[in-house]
């Protein structure tokens, strides 16, 4: 059986560096790991430094810089590279005309969204139409939708995220 944790940091300014991610694979017998680059982050280099330096070990979930009216472009080009996934918060919108223009950029590229978010964003209806709306795109919730961060009985809004799994493109 292959073993992949599906939520992994890395990095040389916050998490620490790849190589003590991969010692702590060897002791678990973890195959694979999916490289989740941390907030406000955009230069995804190191992350495809790390896939290089450990041929079949792990995948890239990249961050663009939302705000940028390049974002697209730059989602692309991080695909190009060998991006797997993008990290967007439940809320973000696109500049412009088009609102999910980066939601929907993604989906054509063929990229999972792995979404880090409060547990009120998740249970919000604007994300549920989103995720019914981009139906052919991966959703994958972060950290159990944000559980435990404060929420009290009788957990309205952790039911509401649990709601999204009525969606057979979203993964928690």
């Amino acid at each position: 059986m292959t073993v992949v944790d599906s939520h992994c940091h890395a990095g040389l300014s916050w998490f620490e560096p790849v190589e003590m991610l991969v010692r702590q694979m060897e002791s678990n017998d973890v195959d694979h790991g999916v490289l989740i680059q941390h907030r406000g982050v955009y230069d995804n280099s190191y992350l495809f430094d790390c896939v290089e330096r450990f041929p079949g070990r792990f995948s890239v979930v990249v961050m663009v810089d939302v705000a940028d009216g390049n974002a697209s472009a730059e989602l692309e080009r991080w695909a190009g590279a060998g991006a797997t996934g993008v990290r967007l918060a439940p809320v973000v919108r696109s500049p412009g005309t088009d609102p999910l223009a980066l939601w929907r950029k993604a989906a054509e590229l063929g990229l999972a969204v792995s979404s880090l978010g409060t547990l009120e964003e998740f249970a919000a209806p604007e994300f549920a139409a989103l995720v019914a709306e981009l139906s052919d795109l991966t959703v994958v919730v972060e950290h159990l939708a944000g559980a435990g961060y404060g929420s009290e009985p009788p957990y309205s809004d952790f039911r509401g995220a649990m709601e999204l799994s009525r969606y057979d493109n979203t993964y928690i």
